[in-house]
């Protein structure tokens, strides 16, 4: 049975644009090396429009088990160009608002 890391930030509001073009980057980065992303089952992206905190991100990423999403990570943030943007990526977010998790299913 698969897990998902979820991770939730805000982006501060200033850094919208930024934020905006960092992710662009990221899914040009993702689309262009699938080998590094290999046994990423899904990732899905998500932005809360109602509700609080307003401008609300879930991130979500599937792996089929906690072994292989320590592998995929291994792999992936030991890319110079993965490492650029997530360091990019957390200049962008409110450190206060950043979380991660992971979440299995039961029924």
């Amino acid at each position: 049975m698969s897990i998902i890391r979820v991770e939730t930030y805000v982006v501060r509001t200033e850094k919208s644009p930024e934020f905006a073009a960092l992710l662009n980057e990221f899914l040009k980065f993702k689309k262009a090396h699938p080998q590094l992303f290999k046994g990423v089952k899904s990732w899905k992206l998500y932005k809360q429009d109602y509700g609080q905190p307003a401008g609300m991100y879930v991130e979500m990423w599937e792996y089929e088990n906690l072994g292989q999403l320590e592998e995929v990570d291994k792999r992936i943030f030991s890319d110079e160009g993965m490492k650029k943007i997530n360091a990019a990526f957390h200049k962008l977010v409110v450190p206060a608002t950043f979380s991660a998790s992971i979440w299995n299913r039961v029924a």
